[in-house]
């Protein structure tokens, strides 16, 4: 190897960019009041199912459900439940316009049941309304004092107000009445990381655990708090999620990514190929495999042949046109390593390590004089 070959080469270990695990995992850490918003009006039901009918023959059961709904309100107009479930099931659709008039109509035909508060609590979370949902748990709880879901929807709302002490206090008034109440565990384990003490929130995310083997946002939470420390164990907590949800490409990546970054590349190769095969879109898993192959496996034009393909997918990525520059330029292709640094300033204007990569092109050139 000549000397220009081994400086670029070792240039190749610290510049090329990829997307780094504990980078990943320090913003979603930083951002959990960010995520808990989205977890509280996403996660509160079950998840819409997107997988379609085999054939036009079968009947939908998100319709039928629907149809169902319907037909219970027009035999009696004053079932009070009916409306509250069809709320639901629009909540659940993410219509929440539509939910909104339903379980005020339940509300109105009987405004005693704690649980039609709670919904329509769901609803105005749904809504952006934070604090008509606060009111709305408030008057479940006056009706109900043992309303469980009350109080965890209580807390939820005072993590995002960064209201820690009185989410604490909901969570325990949970556990009084329900020690099984796996959510109670879950949430008191993000205030935990919220204030930073790890040892305690993985504790709480465990104990999760322990009372809903299947809680998977808390394998999820494990998986990748085990991850940023470099601990094998976010393997076994990151398959857990797989487990629940095989096709769950955001894990799947997490995973390749621990992998790639225990330097275990065979099994990061794998699944970063498994996610090619299974969402062709997802180009982080292209690019990483393109990564992975310019800078250990020193495979420069398979590393080109995937960076191109990176940049099929999203012409914008300026890090997959430097780093197939970056590969030309070990190849010595001077012509098409210029051209993707310049590419790259296109797109990511005063990107030093692009800057560099000209700086060394040109040097380059003016010794083969």
């Amino acid at each position: 190897m000549s000397k220009n070959r081994e400086l670029w080469f070792a240039v190749a270990m610290e510049i090329p960019f990829v997307v780094c695990l504990h980078m990943i995992i320090r913003k979603l850490i930083v951002g959990l009041l960010s995520f808990f918003l989205l977890f509280i009006i996403s996660c509160n039901h079950p998840q819409k199912s997107n997988e379609k009918s085999e054939s036009n023959d079968s009947i939908d059961p998100v319709l039928e459900r629907l149809d169902e709904l319907n037909r219970e309100i027009r035999t009696d107009s004053l079932n009070s439940d009916a409306f509250k479930e069809r709320a639901i099931f629009y909540y659940e659709n993410e219509e929440y316009n539509e939910a909104l008039k339903d379980i005020v109509s339940a509300l109105e035909i009987d405004s005693t049941k704690a649980e039609y508060f709670v919904v329509i609590s769901d609803v105005y979370l749904g809504l952006g309304k934070l604090n008509l949902s606060v009111m709305a748990l408030d008057k479940a709880i006056e009706l109900d004092p043992d309303n469980t879901k009350a109080y965890l929807r209580m807390a939820e709302n005072s993590i995002i107000f960064r209201d820690y002490k009185k989410a604490l206090d909901y969570i325990d008034k949970v556990i009084q009445l329900n020690s099984l109440e796996s959510k109670a565990y879950f949430l008191r384990g993000v205030i935990f990381l919220e204030n930073k003490d790890t040892i305690r929130g993985i504790r709480n995310f465990q104990k999760a655990i322990d009372v809903n083997q299947d809680y998977l946002e808390a394998h999820y939470q494990l998986g990748m708090l085990y991850a940023l420390k470099k601990n094998k164990l976010a393997i076994d907590y990151f398959n857990n999620v797989l487990n629940i949800e095989p096709e769950n490409i955001e894990v799947l990546y997490y995973l390749a990514m621990f992998y790639q970054e225990t330097d275990d590349y065979e099994n990061a190769l794998k699944i970063y190929e498994s996610i090619e095969s299974k969402e062709p879109g997802f180009y982080y898993a292209t690019f990483n495999i393109g990564y992975i192959h310019l800078v250990f496996t020193k495979d420069f034009q398979t590393a080109i042949d995937y960076f191109t393909k990176t940049i099929e997918i999203n012409p914008d990525y300026g890090e997959a046109y430097y780093n197939r520059g970056f590969s030309y330029e070990l190849l010595k292709d001077v012509e098409n390593s210029r051209s993707d640094y310049k590419k790259t300033l296109e797109l990511l204007p005063n990107y030093d390590k692009a800057i560099d990569g000209l700086n060394r092109i040109d040097n380059y050139l003016l010794q083969q004089k």
